[in-house]
């Protein structure tokens, strides 16, 4: 069924993000629709929402299982931003996202490093939803971005994946999911704009399931322990000598075990 875009204005409290829409069941993928109205002039907030992509993207290039039953949304941002910050979008939305959908739903969903959503469930990590930033820069300036987000609802999920259908304390539905992303979305960017990126970071931080991992380095002899994040997303790892180093996104992969 196609996501009804007048169910989904009654649920929006926002002011920029999703107030224009466009809907589908089916597309290979809604970041690849956002680039295209992108190019084209659309609007900052503009939103495709899907709840199945035939051609979905995760980080790093790998594809992201995108059966019938999830959400799948992406949304367009025209931030004035440097070239050397725009990681910290990808920080802005998960901050945003993963408060948001915590507060809605109840449920206590963490972020893992850099960019996933997650639940903890007897001692594993179930991976919920995740995020993936795409930016368009013409003559050295960022033109604008995509925020894409993918929330297993109620899809089938590979082992490592859990469906917040299945979880959460407040019935929902397609509509009222993005709706909580697109206002925990807006929430964050808007605090970013005004107060920069310390309270972006600060809130990322409260919600990161990686505090205290222990992880090895090149360059390190022993383990070193996950402290924070910088204003770029890189991890800050601190070592028993009181060194410290930083892990840039997509430098090393932690894995699923806590």
């Amino acid at each position: 069924m196609i996501p009804d875009a007048h169910d989904l204005h009654l649920y929006l409290k926002t002011q920029i993000l999703g107030r224009q829409f466009h809907c589908f069941e089916t597309v290979d993928s809604t970041n690849r629709v956002a680039l295209e109205l992108l190019r084209d002039g659309a609007i900052e907030g503009t939103t495709v929402l899907a709840t199945a992509q035939t051609s979905g993207r995760g980080s790093s290039g790998r594809d992201w299982q995108s059966a019938p039953g999830g959400m799948y949304l992406s949304v367009i941002l025209r931030p004035s931003l440097a070239l050397e910050n725009i990681y910290q979008l990808t920080l802005v939305a998960a901050y945003g996202i993963v408060r948001s959908l915590s507060r809605v739903s109840g449920i206590d969903i963490r972020l893992k490093w850099p960019n996933d959503l997650v639940i903890q469930q007897a001692g594993k990590l179930g991976k919920v939803g995740g995020i993936l930033t795409e930016t368009r820069i013409q003559g050295g300036v960022l033109s604008g971005a995509v925020i894409g987000v993918g929330i297993n609802w109620q899809n089938p999920v590979p082992d490592v994946g859990v469906r917040l259908g299945s979880l959460s304390r407040t019935p929902l539905d397609v509509t009222l999911l993005a709706a909580t992303v697109l206002s925990g979305l807006e929430e964050s960017y808007f605090t970013w704009q005004a107060r920069g990126p310390a309270s972006i970071i600060n809130g990322y931080e409260r919600y990161l399931i990686n505090l205290g991992q222990p992880v090895r380095t090149p360059g390190h002899d022993g383990e070193g322990h996950i402290i924070g994040i910088d204003a770029q997303g890189a991890l800050r790892v601190l070592f028993l000598d009181g060194t410290q180093t930083l892990l840039a996104p997509h430098g090393c992969s932690l894995g699923y075990r806590t």
